[in-house]
């Protein structure tokens, strides 16, 4: 176990840290996820798809902090308190590909179709996912229809800097078909033969992400009164990993666009916060958890990761390339252990290589937003499931998938939504055995 000087000397009561706003967020929004690879075809187990469900769930905080009626929680006030939105879509796996295409080359078109197709309405004009990944390129609440920005290299024939769009552009070297979905570079990591699991769970994520991005850029641009009194939960850390990891820079860049704006127009920021259900960073605070006291918060340096969390010496300063948020453990009122992320205010790098007891990216003065995410987060804990928050076990609750006979029901949505049905394996291609 962790020497105790080590946890004490790095935990923080929250009254010493600077408070940015006197009242809560009046809403929170929260956002979950859940994937599943399956066979398509119980005859023919190599043939696999994906199926992905993500969900928003809307909290007006008043209302649903005031559904207690005569010592009891009235149900259909807590209901009225919450909006839920669902994402449901299936992505081909091995063996599952559409006329004259690879593997390779149908899960990138089913991936582009799948990101412009699921879109939020809530605010008038359909807003989808490819408008705001190509808005980490642009600037916040702008009415322009599109961005364009440069793709690295062709998925196809590796001619460099090519350039996207919204719409699907061709390759200037092989005048293959290009998508702005091909940012995420999952492609890379396709398996023709095999599971996808990996890229399928990656996928996920960024949906989420820019699922909360999309809410968030369009208060900017409609309500930028209304999203400096909002805070965004996601579940999971602030960040990107994998061959998603590059999106990283461009959401730090967003980020700090979008609170240089709002300061400009007299606003306040939103709270934005990534918080973890599992993992090492998870254990770690369940084991030193006795040694912080409650409403404390613990910072968590390079040097202490290195040496208490990987138990290894530092190869370089960890997070760097993932992480748009910073980590924090923190102890609530009622002794619950969350391990958090939050984004530097007002723009910077949470993650970066600094001088020894005065690294920028590593003060609680670069996170001003903190102690009111903490104090909202200490209104919102439930029993229902270890170290959890209402909001966010709400948005799981939306978008968890089923088990068991679940199964079965995936598989015919996922042969309904790839149209694949008894005959056939591919999109409408017929198998030789």
């Amino acid at each position: 176990m962790d020497e105790p000087p080590a946890v004490v000397s790095r935990c923080h009561d929250l009254s010493e840290l600077s408070l940015d706003r006197h009242n809560g967020p009046t809403f929170v929004i929260s956002f979950d996820g859940s994937d599943q690879e399956i066979e398509a075809r119980q005859a023919y187990p190599s043939v696999r798809v994906g199926y992905i469900q993500i969900a928003g769930v809307l909290v007006r905080v008043d209302e649903f902090l005031n559904a207690r009626v005569d010592g009891l929680v009235d149900a259909r006030k807590v209901q009225r308190a919450q909006t839920r939105q669902t994402i449901q879509t299936v992505l081909p796996g091995s063996q599952v590909t559409r006329p004259k295409m690879s593997g390779v080359e149908s899960w990138r078109v089913e991936l582009f179709e799948t990101f412009k197709r699921q879109a939020i309405a809530d605010f008038g004009t359909p807003y989808s996912l490819v408008d705001a990944l190509l808005r980490l390129h642009g600037d916040p609440g702008q009415p322009e229809a599109s961005v364009r920005t440069t793709l690295g290299k062709c998925p196809e024939c590796g001619q460099p800097n090519q350039e996207v769009g919204s719409e699907p552009t061709q390759c200037s070297g092989c005048h293959g078909a290009l998508y702005p979905t091909d940012l995420l570079r999952t492609h890379e990591e396709y398996a023709d033969e095999g599971p996808n699991a990996d890229i399928l769970t990656r996928t996920m994520n960024v949906a989420e992400r820019l699922l909360s991005l999309a809410y968030i850029d369009n208060f900017a641009r409609y309500a930028p009164m209304a999203l400096s009194s909002g805070m965004f939960i996601t579940d999971g850390p602030l960040a990107f990993h994998g061959p998603t990891a590059p999106l990283k820079r461009r959401m730090v860049e967003y980020w700090g666009r979008l609170c240089r704006w709002l300061q400009e127009q007299g606003h306040g920021v939103p709270l934005l916060v990534g918080i973890e259900k599992t993992g090492t960073f998870v254990d770690h605070a369940a084991a030193i958890s006795e040694h912080i006291p409650a409403g404390s918060v613990m910072t968590l340096d390079n040097t202490y990761i290195s040496e208490k969390i990987r138990r290894r010496a530092s190869a370089g300063i960890y997070g760097k390339d993932e992480f748009y948020g910073r980590r924090f453990f923190y102890k609530t009122t009622t002794e619950q252990m969350l391990v958090l992320t939050v984004p530097r205010i007002p723009s910077g790098q949470p993650y970066e290589s600094g001088p020894v007891d005065a690294n920028p990216c590593e003060m609680l003065e670069s996170y001003p937003t903190l102690r009111a995410t903490l104090e909202a987060l200490d209104r919102f804990q439930t029993r229902l499931y270890p170290n959890a928050v209402i909001p966010l076990a709400l948005a799981h609750s939306a978008a968890s998938l089923p088990l068991g006979t679940g199964r079965d029901v995936l598989t015919l949505l996922a042969q309904r939504g790839l149209h694949l049905d008894r005959n056939s394996i591919g999109f409408g291609r017929t198998p030789s055995y």
